[in-house]
């Protein structure tokens, strides 16, 4: 098994960036999700599986600096003033750009975020990021492949499932479901895996030239009981890059 995508998610549930190397620990990837837009007045966080115009925009980072660029094409710095006044018409109600440090996180979806039925948090959620069950997300080649056999006419790419390790391995099925309460080494780095990753309606949203398809998550509930890929945090810090191997440990 071996990496062949890393992600990072500058700003919760706007598209992200795939870069060659990332540092992870166990409060997750530097930098991922460490932004979120947020009601001006409550300050609970905005999720694309309510306002699907989130994933119109695309957050990346540049010199330590994260831009938002617009599905007009213009490019702006994050904190900009000019973020939020075009987030906030594109959304329909006074939305801001806040860092994870800048309060405690207020989930729009708490009942949802804990698996869908009221389960706790599976890693202590801080202050570094705007993570919803755990900090890591993984997903392999072979889940992709078993949900594209299984419904030919839909299209299963890593974009729909905002994963921050895509791995690849020699076989098509769930595999992943056979690595939860294991460790997994990737590279330099070693990953307690918590739990499935359950799957939600932001897999069906339109984002860039993907259409709406409601029959991923249908494919994906009734194959899989709604889960693709998995959950985990990292034991320590470490650097991993595109093309590392992986194997279970334990």
């Amino acid at each position: 098994m071996r990496v062949t995508q890393l992600w990072r998610y500058p700003v919760k549930s706007m598209r992200g960036e795939m870069l060659t190397k990332v540092t992870l620990g166990p409060a997750g990837i530097a930098g991922d999700r460490a932004r979120a837009v947020v009601d001006a007045k409550s300050g609970v966080s905005l999720s694309a599986k309510r306002y699907g115009e989130l994933l119109s925009c695309q957050a990346t980072t540049v010199d330590g600096e994260v831009w938002v660029e617009f599905a007009d094409g213009e490019v702006l710095d994050a904190n900009s003033p000019l973020v939020a006044e075009k987030l906030s018409s594109i959304l329909k109600r006074e939305v801001r750009v806040s860092e994870a440090g800048d309060r405690p996180i207020q989930h729009e979806f708490p009942t949802e975020i804990a698996t869908g039925e009221g389960a706790p948090f599976l890693h202590e959620p801080g202050l570094e990021a705007f993570v919803d069950r755990a900090p890591i997300h993984l997903l392999t080649n072979a889940t992709l492949a078993e949900l594209e056999r299984l419904k030919p006419d839909s299209q299963f790419v890593v974009a729909r499932f905002r994963p921050n390790i895509v791995v690849e391995v020699d076989t098509i099925g769930f595999v992943e479901n056979a690595w939860v309460g294991r460790t997994l080494s990737v590279g330099a780095a070693s990953l307690r895996v918590l739990d499935h990753k359950p799957r939600c309606v932001m897999t069906t949203r339109s984002q860039g030239e993907l259409p709406r398809d409601p029959g991923v998550l249908r494919t994906i509930a009734q194959s899989n009981g709604g889960h693709a890929g998995i959950e985990a945090t990292a034991e320590g810090l470490a650097t991993i890059r595109i093309g590392d191997t992986c194997h279970l440990t334990g």
